[in-house]
């Protein structure tokens, strides 16, 4: 987010009518959907960004914890279902930056910088193994200096001068429908959705409930099951999200509430159910009794 301040990257849809590449003709026609008057700066994808860290860490975690233990393959059947893993990895990204730049939400090297920022911060969130040894004294911290530094930077540019809602007057102004603006895709709404998730997502790996649930010893009905919960809460996050009007007062901080929740109850509260309606018992326990 901060970089998309920063960077302050035009999006197709507005670009062609303001360039002066076709100050003296027509410039091209650009078709637009739904989804396409994004209103945030274009540089990076956030897309694209989210897409390779979210979809690095699922293969990575599957072939550590699935593939590697699926011992009725041969050592070159699982290097090959590895390889396929990875191959598909690519093929979805590619999709990915396609689609967005069809649409003409975002320019192809928006969606490639997008697409190498997310998979960086992946790789290093991957191999740290500091992150779950924080404390949640450690997590208020981190999440407390990533909402300090957004906000910091967000009044630091308006108190330089810099117009920092200028991407939402250029949406409002060449999109070809205003019901195709959707407040959810402002800077402010994405600072609100990822401060949210980071908060959860700390209080969470810091909760007793994870460290009890997070346990080798979940069997395939559990792991069923724990998938369909986090499907249907996810589901419900979705509705409520939909159910809350833009225009309420205090909307930015019950999305911020709402993602907080959700994260916490997909990572915490729901291994943890499934884990005590199983009678499995708790990680912490077993260990304490050795």
């Amino acid at each position: 987010m901060i970089l998309k301040w920063i960077l302050a990257g035009d999006r197709p849809y507005w670009w062609i009518h303001e360039t002066s590449l076709y100050k003296d003709r027509f410039p091209p026609f650009l078709y637009q959907f739904p989804r396409t008057c994004e209103t945030g700066p274009g540089m990076p994808s956030g897309h694209t960004k989210l897409n390779a860290a979210m979809l690095y860490i699922l293969v990575s975690a599957f072939i550590d914890r699935v593939l590697s233990k699926m011992f009725f393959l041969s050592v070159r059947q699982r290097a090959w279902a590895r390889r396929g893993l990875w191959a598909s990895y690519c093929v979805w990204m590619t999709l990915v930056v396609l689609a967005r730049t069809y649409m003409a939400a975002h320019f192809p090297h928006q969606c490639v910088a997008g697409g190498v920022l997310g998979l960086a911060i992946a790789v290093v969130v991957w191999r740290s193994t500091r992150l779950e040894a924080l404390t949640r004294r450690q997590y208020l911290a981190l999440s407390g200096t990533i909402i300090a530094t957004v906000l910091g930077t967000f009044y630091l540019q308006m108190f330089m001068g810099h117009n920092v809602l200028w991407s939402l007057e250029k949406a409002v102004k060449w999109c070809v429908k205003q019901e195709y603006i959707h407040l959810d895709t402002t800077p402010l709404y994405s600072f609100c959705r990822y401060s949210g998730v980071s908060l959860g997502l700390g209080l969470a790996l810091s909760s007793s409930m994870y460290k009890r649930a997070n346990t080798p010893k979940f069997s395939k009905k559990m792991v069923a099951s724990l998938l369909v919960l986090n499907l249907a809460v996810s589901q419900v996050g979705v509705l409520v999200h939909q159910s809350l009007p833009p225009t309420m007062m205090g909307w930015y901080p019950a999305e911020f509430t709402l993602h907080t929740t959700v994260t916490f109850l997909l990572v915490a509260a729901l291994p943890h159910f499934v884990r005590t309606a199983s009678g499995v018992p708790a990680a912490v326990d077993r260990y304490k009794r050795k």
